[in-house]
């Protein structure tokens, strides 16, 4: 398995966390070039690559890309901190087997990262579905406010469970309504649920507002 991030503190605590499941780690680099190298002479079962490298003229997508064209067995798996449908769109259309936030779990992200190795791992068809380019490139947030509007929220009721002025709630949903092709909360809800979105899974849980704590 190779690693490729532009941080050496996360390098370091990713090999930790997987060889502690028993992954061997092969090579850890900090740039798109290197992790090539690395794939072309050590012929690695795997890439768990960042598609955060702002410092890199060689970005995390073409990355994958690249390594894929050189490597079609290769396993890959996609790590970002930006978790929306854009990114997820460009990771499985370079080639990434698999697609997870950095804010995940340490637990979750070795889980996957050893599905994948053994050929276990792919992200879900919902979740390609929404990555397609015909299909609606959604912001989490807006996913998640699309999941309360489902619920049957108001606005007011989501700004106060997600801690948002009304004004914020309004801006994400009028950017989500467009995207989606609707223009009112019964539209939205029902596209949400006859579109598979209401099973996607959020970055982080939804908070709970403090009525509900109370209830």
């Amino acid at each position: 398995m190779v690693l490729l991030d532009e941080h050496p503190i996360w390098l370091d605590g990713l090999e930790g966390a997987l060889v502690a499941t028993g992954v061997h780690v092969v090579a850890k680099v900090t740039c798109p070039q290197a992790a090539l190298d690395v794939v072309d002479a050590e012929a690695p079962a795997g890439l768990v690559a960042s598609l955060d490298l702002p410092s890199s003229p060689f970005d995390g997508i073409a990355c994958l890309r690249v390594a894929k064209e050189r490597a079609p067995t290769l396993r890959v798996v996609a790590l970002s901190a930006q978790h929306d449908g854009s990114h997820l769109n460009a990771a499985l259309a370079a080639g990434a087997d698999a697609y997870l936030a950095k804010t995940a779990e340490t637990r979750e992200i070795t889980a996957r990262i050893r599905e994948c190795l053994t050929g276990a791992c792919s992200e879900s068809p919902r979740a390609r579905a929404l990555a397609a380019p015909f299909g609606p490139q959604l912001t989490m947030r807006e996913l998640e406010m699309l999941h309360l509007v489902a619920r049957g929220y108001t606005n007011a009721q989501i700004a106060e469970k997600l801690w948002v002025t009304k004004g914020t709630v309004k801006f994400h949903l009028v950017n989500a309504y467009r995207k989606l092709g609707v223009s009112n909360r019964t539209q939205a809800a029902r596209y949400v649920f006859e579109h598979g979105l209401a099973d996607l899974p959020l970055a982080v849980p939804l908070t709970r507002s403090p009525l509900e704590v109370q209830a």
